[in-house]
């Protein structure tokens, strides 16, 4: 049975699966690509990268992930009626609902890993 994880989830799998196996780990590290694909029995998109390495205690490394599609500058309209106190109200809610809407999704890559087993 498939079961839908979050990028997070994912990613707390692969570092835990990592540092308990060595083996692993210098395989991921290698061939990320080719590892997603086997653990999660899909192809990815042929112009997709995966970048791993690993981090020691004197390194640390930082990503900066793709802007969300929906994140855009107020029009000179919305500015007015923010500015002037109406539709405040309608403007949070509706800022809520695509926030929300997007946590839900998931977010960069395509929201949900479909995998056939539990894990690495």
């Amino acid at each position: 049975m498939e079961t839908a994880i979050s990028r997070r989830e994912l990613e707390t799998q692969l570092i835990e699966k990592c540092w308990k196996d060595p083996s692993f780990q210098k395989e991921v590290i290698s061939d990320p690509k080719g590892v997603f694909e086997k653990y999660t029995g899909q192809k990815l998109p042929e112009k997709l990268n995966i970048f791993i390495h690993s981090e020691d205690a004197n390194t640390l490394h930082l990503s900066i992930r793709a802007a969300p599609s929906n994140l855009t500058e107020l029009s000179d309209e919305e500015l007015e009626k923010v500015a002037g106190g109406t539709d405040l109200l309608i403007t949070l809610i509706a800022s809520v609902g695509a926030t929300a809407g997007l946590l839900v999704s998931g977010g960069v890559v395509s929201g949900a890993i479909q995998t056939k087993k539990s894990g690495w």
